[in-house]
């Protein structure tokens, strides 16, 4: 079967062919050879109301799992309706063109055993979560590949150093089996509660790296300059150099909740921050965000660099040459080559230091540079 190419198939931001059929699924016309005409063929719209979403009478749109292997492979489509309720406990069926779907009412889809509202990406109104959710992208859901998802799953808010969730009273975790992660896009940064990684902080992620890889608390980051593959590295509290505790390198602790994961240190035990050796120091999130702007997360959470095994270039001839400076040495003044033009903070330069919204343009560059260095992080594991 050929990999469904989506952008062929989008009218108004979302379309798949949909109608009757005698099996109750209607697959999708070949993008590649057939032509979707408007006038002729209903919009199948998983984020439109039940009843609307461009199918016949008792059916609902949805993503259908058409194969798994060799690699996996859906579509979106029309299915019998189901019956499960948002929130209730659901089950999907087995992998093929008639089988491929869960049995959650139109408008959920079945995110690791529970039917979970769908959303959208394009700021339409029936696209929203609920107050306190966030919309969120998986691997081989509502997209094929590294296609972008057409649609996501709405999932708990969250705070990825402290991980509570947001808006409870009293504030608690996230469920059992989850964690709390974050998801960096194109767009922006969200944290939702998700399934749990079991990857270890300073431990190789094998196979396909996910935002949810690692454990609780920790993110996929690359293993240093001009060396291979990807691990765990812990989050942190970041603490602004430019204004207080120039010394907390490793991040600000928290005095709550017990247990927080807030300093590269004592929540992850890396080494501690050193001139010559190997150590950790908590820098800016907002470094590894490849939008304009500033984000939600861009500088309230930090997350430990091994800064002796990252290298930049001084001299401009495209070539790392000298390893990461710690936070401790550096000033609000561009004192450190590569002297810039016009002058920068080398405090920000290496993201020991808040992105004021003023600075967001200078800062662009560099957070754009790096993030290109880092894993992709805009999707979780596939829903089990």
């Amino acid at each position: 079967m050929k990999k469904l190419a989506f952008g062929t198939l989008m009218m108004a931001g979302l379309l798949a062919a949909c109608g009757g059929g005698d099996d109750g699924v209607t697959p999708l016309p070949d993008a590649n050879t057939t032509q979707i005409d408007a006038g002729t063929t209903s919009a199948c719209n998983p984020l439109s109301p039940p009843g609307m979403q461009g199918c016949a009478t008792g059916q609902k749109c949805t993503w259908i799992q058409v194969q798994d292997t060799p690699e996996s492979l859906g579509k979106l489509g029309c299915v019998p309706d189901g019956t499960v309720a948002s929130g209730g406990t659901c089950a999907p069926g087995a992998v093929g063109e008639t089988t491929g779907y869960d049995n959650c009412a139109a408008g959920n889809i079945c995110i690791n055993m529970t039917c979970t509202d769908i959303c959208g990406f394009d700021g339409s109104a029936n696209a929203a979560c609920a107050a306190g959710f966030n919309c969120t992208r998986y691997a081989d859901l509502f997209a094929n590949g590294e296609d972008d998802p057409v649609a996501g799953a709405c999932n708990p808010g969250c705070n990825p150093v402290t991980q509570i969730q947001t808006g409870t009273n009293p504030p608690s975790g996230c469920a059992a089996g989850r964690g709390c992660y974050l998801l960096t896009s194109q767009t922006e940064t969200v944290a939702v509660c998700a399934g749990a990684g079991t990857t270890a902080v300073n431990t190789d992620i094998t196979g396909v790296v996910y935002a949810n890889s690692c454990v609780p608390g920790a993110q996929p980051r690359s293993k240093g300059t001009g060396v291979t593959g990807t691990e765990c590295g812990g989050l942190c509290n970041p603490s602004d150099t430019m204004t207080t505790n120039m010394t907390a390198e490793g991040g600000l602790e928290l005095t709550v909740p017990a247990g927080a994961k807030d300093n590269c240190q004592t929540s992850w035990a890396a080494p501690p921050a050193s001139d010559t050796t190997a150590g950790e120091s908590c820098r800016f999130w907002w470094a590894r965000e490849p939008f304009d702007g500033i984000g939600a997360f861009s500088n309230s959470v930090g997350w430990c660099l091994q800064h002796n095994q990252l290298m930049y270039d001084t001299n401009a001839d495209m070539t790392p040459d000298a390893t990461f400076p710690r936070c401790l040495g550096l000033t609000t003044g561009d004192v450190v080559l590569p002297i810039n033009n016009p002058p920068r903070s080398d405090a920000q330069d290496f993201w020991c230091a808040s992105l004021p919204a003023m600075l967001q343009t200078a800062g662009d560059n560099v957070k754009k540079w790096h993030a290109r260095q880092q894993p992709k992080m805009d999707r979780l594991a596939p829903p089990r």
